[in-house]
């Protein structure tokens, strides 16, 4: 059986692309040292050569991004609004916590099991929007704020926690920029904690 891959598809496209270039400067391959970082710790010059890769991770990236400028202004756009409908639907989630005495936190991280949870997802805030986190909040034990942050825009979504968890998320805006996006910060995590191993 194949060894699961700990990132999404379109990051693993990437990671092919970036493969070539990388092998071909360093000896090493990209996706090897990701998926099997404690086989090249002990390697001569790691440090030098992860700064290397780390640089023609970014080149790549924002080469990507410079084809996208008007993608760029598009999701710009969006994200503003998103932030909007964030901080009207987490008025609404505060308020009716506050009123039903149900903490209401914003964790740095939540374990979620998935095929325990109901999402809801929206379009938008809309008026009878309260009545239903009325009724959520009060079924719940806690709510936590789980929102992304991109940027200085949030993507809101917010788990109740209770018998049933249930998810309510507004509908992120669907943009190669957002993809291009979180597959460098997946990289650029991974070989930053490379880097942290190898320095110790």
């Amino acid at each position: 059986m194949a060894k699961q891959i700990p990132w999404d598809e379109e990051t693993d496209n990437f990671i092919s692309d970036l493969d070539d270039t990388v092998s071909k400067s360093y000896s090493i391959s990209l996706r090897s040292l990701l998926m099997n970082p404690g086989r090249y710790l002990n390697k001569k010059d790691l440090g030098t050569a992860l700064k290397g890769i780390r640089t023609q991770s970014d080149s790549y990236f924002n080469a990507l991004l410079d084809n996208l400028k008007d993608e760029q202004t598009k999701l710009e756009s969006e994200m503003e609004s998103m932030d909007a409908q964030y901080r009207a639907v987490d008025t609404v989630i505060t308020n009716k916590s506050a009123a039903a005495r149900v903490p209401y936190i914003k964790p740095l991280f939540v374990t979620r099991a998935p095929d325990r949870e109901e999402a809801v997802i929206i379009e938008k805030y809309e008026e009878n929007l309260d009545a239903f986190v009325g009724k959520l909040v009060n079924a719940s034990n806690y709510v936590a704020d789980v929102s992304a942050l991109y940027k200085q825009y949030r993507l809101g979504s917010w788990i109740f926690s209770g018998a049933k968890n249930h998810v309510l998320t507004i509908n992120p805006p669907t943009s190669p920029v957002l993809v291009i996006e979180n597959s460098r910060a997946i990289i650029g995590d991974m070989l930053s904690d490379i880097e942290a191993r190898s320095a110790k």
